[in-house]
């Protein structure tokens, strides 16, 4: 996949035949990817190309930062899982105050149809666009008519009666269902950082200590996960919260990996939150932590058994 950085670096007839979808995409999710499907799918039948056309920075970021939400995806994140479904390029859009000025009209005849040449946008049945989103489906129908594309909506889609939107997948996370939102994800939820030295509290369970670089964190608490390392996969547990038992005050991640025994630290490691064990605790005594943990253990190894 190639990433453009702004619509005006195109060249001209780059994309032939492109076939696109526009929005943010954070946590490409299942709904999402049911639109990237539709978009790969309508490319090979005209012979043309896929395009995701997104904006960076979020545009809340940029017009009122006080609301924009916590991301799921980093940029990184969401251009390789945009990749991993066979999209053909990824327009990243720079997105400033100047550019949000822009009425629905414009956007669509100057940015869009001038610049990529669309022959058809697949979009969500809930896309809005322009000056203060006052961009319509109608509007886009109305326009593709004039300027010579089609255009496909795609209804969202539903897991256990809950319409997958990235809204409600943020929810899910910060509520600690992690599991929940794996099913509306279609993978399950990672944070990434470097492993970071900690308290070496010595206790019998050696940790890595994420240093995290996303604000979206799962409730505080026990979790069953899987850790991606320098050295392969690994199971583990992972806690969540200030460690009450020895006093903490600033929010930690402690993992341990079952089974590991290797020097990481400075290395980046991702960890997969797989489903929650149980709330964060405060021990009284550290061997009552430590039967907990060798509970949690049990229970979470358990958990990775049946994935």
């Amino acid at each position: 996949m190639q990433i453009i950085k702004g619509s005006r670096n195109l060249k001209t007839g780059q994309l032939e035949n492109p076939v696109i979808t526009l929005g943010n995409f954070d946590g490409v999710h299942r709904g999402h990817q049911k639109i990237l499907r539709k978009v790969i799918q309508r490319a090979e039948k005209i012979g043309g190309v896929s395009v995701v056309y997104t904006f960076d920075p979020h545009p809340l970021n940029v017009l009122r930062p006080d609301q924009e939400p916590p991301k799921i995806t980093t940029f990184e994140e969401k251009a390789k899982f945009i990749e991993s479904y066979g999209i053909d390029y990824l327009v990243c859009e720079h997105f400033t105050k100047q550019f949000a000025q822009k009425s629905p009209e414009e956007f669509i005849e100057k940015i869009i149809v001038g610049r990529i040449r669309p022959r058809e946008i697949v979009i969500g049945h809930d896309y809005a666009f322009g000056k203060s989103r006052q961009g319509s489906i109608d509007l886009l129908e109305q326009t593709g008519t004039k300027l010579g594309y089609k255009v496909h909506v795609i209804n969202d889609i539903t897991i256990k009666n809950i319409p997958v939107r990235s809204t409600t997948i943020r929810n899910l996370i910060s509520a600690g269902k992690v599991s929940l939102a794996q099913k509306l994800m279609g993978r399950e939820y990672c944070i990434a950082g470097k492993v970071i030295h900690g308290k070496r509290r010595r206790i019998g369970f050696p940790t890595a200590n994420l240093s995290h670089i996303k604000d979206l964190i799962p409730q505080k608490g026990i979790y069953a996960i899987r850790v991606d390392t320098p050295y392969g996969m690994y199971g583990g547990i992972v806690n969540i919260g200030h460690i009450p038992t020895f006093g903490g005050q600033k929010l930690s991640i402690e993992a341990h990996l079952f089974d590991f025994d290797n020097d990481i630290y400075g290395r980046e490691i991702a960890i997969h939150f797989v489903k929650r064990i149980r709330d964060e605790k405060k021990f009284d005594y550290v061997p009552d932590l430590v039967k907990q943990i060798q509970k949690d253990i049990s229970r979470a190894k358990s958990i990775l058994a049946k994935q």
